[in-house]
């Protein structure tokens, strides 16, 4: 491996390491199943308790589950993502091994919801941001629409999903059911947080005919860049520059107060800023 792909692996694997923990912790004692191989495996385990006094690790489920999809999309999937997913599999198996060991909690539902789904979604958020996966239902899903184009990746991960939780649902109730379900709305909050990042940037756009001064203004008393473009009114057909500033979310009130005092009527559109890639910013 090179040296950033060690790291690439560390985080990965400090990702399941955060899901394991989420669900050995949090969801399996408590009959949360939230989709995944993962909740495949709460279900046949509380199935076998219940029928055949034995118990199934949630690793062995999951190894079950992922060598088959393995071994079929290793020509479907490129050499990159194969050995990542690969690497993910076997060390969420391991981690979810290793999570059986920490003490669980079983409290209150809400808690349960709030913080299993916290651990699963910036644990799965790692691993993705990191161009890695667990394998589960996203693999599975993978191959589905390899086979069957016209399905989505996505529809098929909803399908798959909804199934499961259907089968948590009759198996520990309703109201496990629907909490399972709003920590599935969670961790994909946190994932989508993870991988695009919390905004610490804003964007704005300025339309003025004061623009030369305010772009020169922004340049020396804001320290940031401004780029200016061409831009037409469709309504009254003037011809306008449209002033383009990114900056951090700090300076916000220092930008609307530049613009304000030189020209209060300037048109101003400020935006979240997902991520910025260049120099004053984060590096490519």
């Amino acid at each position: 491996m090179q040296k950033e792909n060690k790291s690439i692996y560390c985080l990965i694997l400090i990702g399941v390491m955060i899901m394991a923990t989420g669900i050995e912790v949090f969801f399996a004692p408590s009959g949360f199943v939230a989709g995944g191989a993962t909740g495949l495996g709460i279900v046949l385990d509380e199935i076998a308790k219940k029928n055949f006094g034995f118990t199934i690790p949630l690793w062995l489920v999951n190894i079950l589950w992922d060598i088959p999809l393995l071994i079929l999309s290793r020509k479907k999937i490129g050499t990159v993502f194969f050995k990542r997913t690969v690497f993910g599999c076997i060390a969420f198996s391991v981690a979810l091994f290793i999570a059986e060991f920490l003490p669980v909690y079983k409290g209150d539902l809400i808690l349960i919801c709030l913080f299993g789904g916290t651990f699963v979604g910036v644990g799965a958020g790692l691993v993705l941001r990191n161009m890695g996966a667990t394998g589960g239902t996203d693999l599975a899903a993978t191959l589905i629409h390899e086979i069957f184009p016209k399905i989505s990746v996505a529809q098929s991960i909803f399908v798959l999903d909804s199934i499961i939780i259907l089968l948590g649902m009759a198996i520990f109730g309703i109201e496990q059911g629907m909490y399972a379900i709003a920590s599935v709305f969670l961790t994909s909050k946190w994932v989508n947080a993870i991988l695009q990042g919390v905004s610490i940037s804003r964007g704005a756009l300025i339309i003025s005919k004061e623009w030369k001064q305010i772009g020169n203004t922004l340049l020396q008393q804001a320290d940031r860049g401004v780029t200016a473009f061409h831009g037409k009114g469709l309504y009254s057909n003037e011809e306008k520059e449209i002033l383009l500033c990114v900056f951090a979310a700090n300076e916000l009130v220092k930008i609307k107060e530049i613009v304000s005092e030189i020209d209060k009527n300037a048109f101003v559109l400020i935006t979240d800023v997902t991520e910025v890639l260049g120099e004053g910013f984060h590096e490519m």
